[in-house]
């Protein structure tokens, strides 16, 4: 049944596509033509943020340390008050100067080219974890889904082939019109899911909750059973890294570029965050629970599709629908962003004579590319996929002063943004890497050191030198925008009164 629902859901993600899988036109691949409203920049941004590695990375968390898989929720917070933070700078000169990608924006604020390629090269190398991933947790899902006849290689492979064809030929039309579809998908038949079981295995939500303090106390409480010396401060940072970080992603912020206009965007950040918390909180309390099975304690990555095959075949065929639901809709946005990123800003910036065909053909030639690439090395990797998952965070967290500090303060400069960027990152690596004594003592992750070091570099530089005159015409975009809106807004109120 399993494998009948997926491969329904597949064909399904192609039919719905196959409209879309003809695109010509390298803005309509990168951007959409800035065509998607509330609901769609909402659900894509749902889709992509709540990630297939939910169920395998994340659940290391929820299942094996119980009350830490709850700091999603104020992150999750943090994520969507910085991505409303950007919203209007980022649509107003990205329409203006027809920006397509994340770096695009940064290496026209600050100027730089050196910049764009540096920022690029960022994100395609920390979301590349993210990709491994992905494909891990969609290996985890045919496995179980065939009984163990299909090897996770199998699984990943089909995942890899059905993100190609949509994404290289549809590209970010396509990527969102599946987001939607998934976050549908992720919302509805996910969250019932999760509910479902918990009452299956368990009969309510209290009896779960009693059971845990009776038996597993330490899970209701932080640190948890898995990370009893770290001290609270290791809970704050991970609030700070993946809070400031969350948006940084190319995959999540590019799709400011794919909206209509700045309302949708800052309606999105509405939508997303009421669906997130009521999928999440099944999440977190289905996980919570699932600790109190020895499997569950010992195998937590496994934990989630483990109970669907104990629960029974529909619950399975269901949750692995929804996980490979998740799963795709993260990797095809990663792979958009980062063929995007490839062809827009690199190679573009390279030769500046690209032709907007040979630019369309870069962007499809990497997206098999990378597919192929994550694939082989998903199918060899042994490392733990939550350290993955906080790898990349620790590099990505960088960009949040470059962005900020960009878009708020006009003296920010890119020497500042350029030294800030090398040095915080290779701190930052470095200390993930030889994990010395203090970062467990103090709490605090390897991130944390690298983004103050960012910020210092911006600030000091941008104190030795006035703003650039490029900066005050960059406001003065906006400016005559709002002025604009206001115009626009009394007249129609004139109107109205009359």
């Amino acid at each position: 049944m399993t494998v009948l629902f997926i491969s329904m859901f597949l064909a399904m993600m192609l039919l719905i596509n196959i409209k879309n899988l003809n695109v010509k036109n390298y803005d309509d691949y990168a951007t959409a033509n800035s065509s998607f409203g509330m609901i769609g920049i909402g659900l894509a941004v749902f889709s992509t943020w709540y990630v297939g590695a939910s169920w395998t990375a994340w659940a290391d968390f929820s299942v094996g340390s119980g009350f830490l898989g709850v700091y999603v929720i104020p992150y999750a917070a943090m994520m969507m008050f910085t991505m409303y933070l950007v919203s209007e700078k980022a649509f107003i000169w990205g329409k203006k100067y027809k920006v397509k990608t994340q770096a695009e924006l940064i290496g026209l604020r600050y100027q730089s080219k050196l910049l764009r390629v540096l920022v690029a090269i960022s994100g395609v190398v920390f979301v590349t974890p993210w990709l491994l991933i992905e494909w891990t947790t969609m290996g985890y899902v045919f496995s179980y889904g065939t009984g163990g006849v299909l090897s996770p290689f199998w699984g990943m492979l089909i995942g890899v082939v059905v993100v190609l064809v949509y994404v290289a030929l549809g590209g970010m039309r396509s990527v969102i019109i599946g987001n939607i579809v998934q976050g549908v998908l992720m919302f509805f038949i996910g969250t019932f899911v999760m509910f479902w079981m918990i009452y299956e295995f368990f009969g309510s939500f209290s009896n779960a909750m009693n059971l845990l303090a009776e038996n597993h106390p330490e899970t209701l409480t932080f640190p948890g059973p898995t990370l009893s010396s770290m001290p609270t401060s290791f809970w704050t940072s991970l609030l700070v890294v993946n809070g400031l970080g969350a948006f940084m992603w190319p995959w999540a912020f590019n799709k400011l570029f794919a909206a209509k206009n700045v309302q949708a965007i800052k309606k999105s950040t509405l939508v997303a965050p009421i669906i997130g918390l009521i999928f999440w909180a099944a999440f977190t309390f289905l996980g919570q629970s699932l600790h109190l099975f020895e499997f569950g304690r010992n195998n937590p990555e496994e934990a989630y599709i483990w109970a669907a095959s104990q629960a029974g075949s529909v619950h399975l065929a269901l949750l692995s629908v929804v996980i490979m639901a998740a799963g795709l809709a993260t990797v095809a946005g990663m792979i958009q962003a980062m063929s995007t990123a490839i062809s827009t800003d690199i190679a573009q910036v390279i030769n500046k004579n690209i032709s907007e065909r040979t630019a369309l053909r870069i962007a499809r030639t990497t997206v098999v590319l990378i597919g192929i690439g994550v694939l082989i090395s998903a199918a060899f990797n042994n490392l733990s996929l939550n350290y993955y998952a906080l790898l990349g965070y620790q590099g990505i967290v960088m960009l949040f002063p470059i962005v900020i500090l960009g878009l708020y303060w006009k003296r920010a400069n890119k020497e500042g943004a350029i030294i800030g960027l090398i040095l915080g990152t290779a701190v930052a690596m470095l200390l993930q890497v030889i994990n010395p004594g203090f970062i467990e003592a103090w709490g605090w992750t390897p991130g944390i050191y690298g983004a103050i070091i960012a910020t210092i570099s911006i600030v000091i530089f941008g104190l030795l030198k006035p703003a650039e005159e490029h900066v005050d015409l960059l406001w003065e975009d906006i400016e005559i925008v709002r002025n604009k809106k206001i115009k626009q807004r009394n007249t129609t109120q004139e109107k109205i009164a009359n």
